[in-house]
């Protein structure tokens, strides 16, 4: 009797600890990016699924609403020292404010250890500070051009299709395309509060200008382009922030647009017969522009999971991973553009990271050094307002430049 209950004791151990070997551990990652049920799902599938069984762990991938309701929640475990997330990803804008309040390690040991891979050195500017790394840029984006296809019918004398498909083409060509195109055939991204200020930023970095900066001689070049080519935006663009609605719809009379990759993808997703995709304008500098927006991923300090979240950043930002990290953007790894395919989405990709490497590009790290960036774009909106409704012309545009300048420095911390 007492062989069979000691036989018992130690089978019931044995299960017990079994158990305890087959719990998956948790790791918990915090995101402003991914938020759509669909991009989830292509995280879930591409990424999740196979690190969680290699690993015999279960991730736990949260999104909320806002960026600084994210920054809240780790503040507060911070200063609770109740550490529960691992991983934060988060916009090129905000990483200058987890690294400044001590809350993210530092990764440069392990930036070594990645190196078979190349990060690309674009967004160090936000993911490192004072020589070290805090941040791995997961993907980035910026802005191209795209064109119904008739609207190559409609080309100004001088410039061919080759010209426009190779971005040997400037912001004059571009104007002089609206004008033979007519009303109505230019999107600009007018709603208010919303992506302008990218718009124009794109522009007046391709004129060697500087963001956010109102009235330096890049940025007037800027301004002058939109008067140029004010009467051919199309109405809706004052109420709208992208283009692909209309551009897709052949009866809007939308032909052309300088446009951020994921709008364009959208569409050319949707109509892949009805448009060209092409690089920005060149401005005065002899480069196209583009502000570059993105994400990175990095390792909130006193994370439970130290190791295997170091162990999740070496899988998440492979080539073979980034491609569906970067959801439909450009994959910030020189050696991603090999995994890329012969799609839409994928031509979209090889344009950006091609701009990227190539034209006048600005990062978004400076978002913090405002009081309220909605405010900052407000001061742009309120110059193209002017614009629309003739305010604002080349003859007084100076003068409300050097003002709205001024307004700028007043939002400043």
């Amino acid at each position: 009797m007492k062989k069979i209950l000691f036989f018992m004791i130690a089978l019931t151990s044995l299960i017990f600890l079994v158990s305890c070997d087959d719990k998956a551990e948790e790791l918990v990652i915090y995101s402003d990016f991914g938020r759509e049920v669909a991009e989830k799902e292509t995280y879930r599938v591409n990424i999740f699924e196979a690190f969680e069984k290699e690993h015999n762990v279960k991730i736990r991938f949260e999104t909320l609403t806002q960026a600084d309701e994210t920054f809240d929640k780790i503040k507060t475990e911070q200063a609770a020292n109740k550490h529960t997330t691992d991983l934060l990803i988060s916009h090129f804008g905000t990483m200058v404010d987890y690294i400044d309040a001590g809350y993210m390690e530092d990764l440069t040991s392990l930036e070594e250890e990645l190196n078979d891979r190349t990060f690309l050195d674009t967004f160090d500017g936000s993911t490192n500070k004072g020589g070290k790394r805090y941040f791995f840029p997961i993907n980035s984006d910026v802005y191209l051009s795209y064109a119904r296809k008739e609207a190559f019918e409609s080309l100004p004398e001088g410039l061919t299709k080759a010209d426009v498909m190779a971005g040997n083409y400037t912001w004059e060509d571009f104007i002089n395309w609206a004008s033979e195109l007519g009303e109505g055939s230019v999107h600009v991204k007018g709603k208010g509060e919303s992506m302008l200020l990218y718009e124009i930023a794109g522009m007046a970095l391709s004129n060697g200008g500087s963001f956010p900066k109102m009235n330096d001689a890049g940025n007037k070049k800027a301004w002058e382009d939109i008067i140029a080519m004010k009467d051919y935006i199309h109405p809706e663009s004052l109420t709208t922030n992208a283009s692909d609605g209309l551009i897709i719809d052949s009866e809007s009379g939308v032909k052309l647009a300088f446009e951020l990759m994921t709008p364009l993808a959208t569409a050319v997703n949707q109509a892949p017969a009805a448009l060209e995709i092409f690089p920005g304008p060149k401005g005065t500098d002899g480069k196209a522009g583009s502000i570059v927006g993105g994400h990175g991923i990095g390792i909130v300090k006193n994370a439970p999971n130290r190791e295997l979240a170091e162990k999740f950043i070496d899988w998440f930002t492979a080539p073979e991973q980034i491609v569906y990290a970067a959801l439909g953007t450009i994959p910030t790894l020189k050696e991603a553009s090999d995994e890329l395919g012969n799609t839409p989405s994928d031509e979209v990709i090889r344009q950006g990271l091609e701009t990227v490497a190539n034209a006048n590009v600005e990062g978004l790290q400076m978002i913090s050094d405002y009081k309220d960036w909605a405010e900052v774009k407000g001061v742009y909106d309120k110059i193209l307002t002017g614009i629309m409704n003739g305010t604002i012309t080349l003859e007084n545009l100076n003068e409300k430049l050097d003002q709205a300048e001024a307004d700028l420095k007043n939002l400043e911390n």
